[in-house]
């Protein structure tokens, strides 16, 4: 995957975002139980490529992961640990479309997916220690 082109601003942006809580609690004593999480997003039963997931815990920082080609997607707790702390989230999933200028200046982005699926999110999902396996079938 490579950062850098434009449709994947969003998903850079997250990783930034990762990497500096992982600076604030690299050290794995701070980091509280988790759980691996993957699964499938199907909108209208045809996968979601671009589309970021995020778990927000209850109380502490948030998980995400990227959709690719098949719809699939691994939740990152930080750069280098996979999984979202164990218990109850609130699910987001969104999937912008970006515009930009000749000189890779964002010019205007749109939201995709349904509002019930990302900023009115009524999802939630939990996560338990070991592997979870969490699949999202949306619809229009």
């Amino acid at each position: 995957m490579n950062l850098l082109k434009p449709r994947n601003y969003h998903w850079t942006c997250m990783l930034l975002v990762l990497g500096l809580f992982s600076g604030c609690f690299g050290n794995t004593g701070d980091r509280p139980d988790t759980g691996t999480v993957t699964g499938v997003v199907t909108l209208d039963g045809s996968p979601v490529e671009g589309a970021t997931v995020t778990f927000q815990p209850n109380d502490g920082r948030p998980s995400a992961g990227e959709t690719d080609a098949s719809g699939k997607y691994v939740l990152m707790y930080s750069v280098d640990v996979e999984g979202a702390k164990v218990g109850q989230h609130t699910v987001t999933i969104s999937k912008e479309d970006q515009k930009f200028d000749a000189d890779g200046e964002l010019t205007s982005s749109k939201e995709t997916l349904p509002k019930e699926y990302n900023y009115e999110s009524e999802l939630t999902e939990e996560v338990k220690a070991g592997e979870n396996t969490i699949d999202f079938k949306l619809t229009s």
